[in-house]
């Protein structure tokens, strides 16, 4: 049986084929954004090993940055619980313990600062005024009989 993945699934299987410490930027600040400000929790099972120890590794490492509200941050963290191994890989050699916790091949750590300027209030304010405004000029060109132009 095929199991589908959700749009941040396929983004985030996309950052752990390429390494999270060697994935595209573009692509790691979109899985972040994604799970910072989205609503889609992952699913694990969907992800074959090891790139199932990968992926919950990096979801686990990006939901403990404190963008999120703290009931939505429990709801990823809990999804994640059931594929987070009982006991550390001894093999595994990080600065990261969160890694090590999951036995993921590469650490976030060194990526963690390109991240900053999406983890503010000013940023997710911006985000929030854009996306009204998108929905707005999307409604005004349907209620007007207009082609919308649909832009990001």
């Amino acid at each position: 049986m095929t199991v589908r993945k959700s749009e941040f699934e396929k983004l985030l299987g996309r950052v752990v084929s390429q390494g999270v410490a060697r994935a595209d930027s573009g692509l790691l600040r979109e899985v972040a954004e994604k799970l910072w400000y989205g609503r889609s929790v992952p699913n694990l099972s969907k992800f074959p090993e090891p790139e199932r120890r990968e992926a919950g590794y990096l979801v686990d490492r990006l939901a403990r940055v404190n963008v999120m509200a703290a009931a939505r941050k429990q709801k990823v963290l809990a999804a994640l619980t059931p594929y987070k191994p009982a006991a550390p890989d001894s093999q595994v050699r990080h600065r990261d313990a969160l890694a090590v916790t999951w036995g993921a091949r590469e650490d976030l750590t060194s990526r963690m600062a390109e991240l900053l300027p999406y983890q503010t209030r000013t940023y997710e304010a911006e985000r929030k005024a854009q996306a009204k405004k998108r929905r707005e000029s999307l409604a005004q060109a349907l209620s007007s009989g207009e082609k919308p132009h649909l832009s990001r």
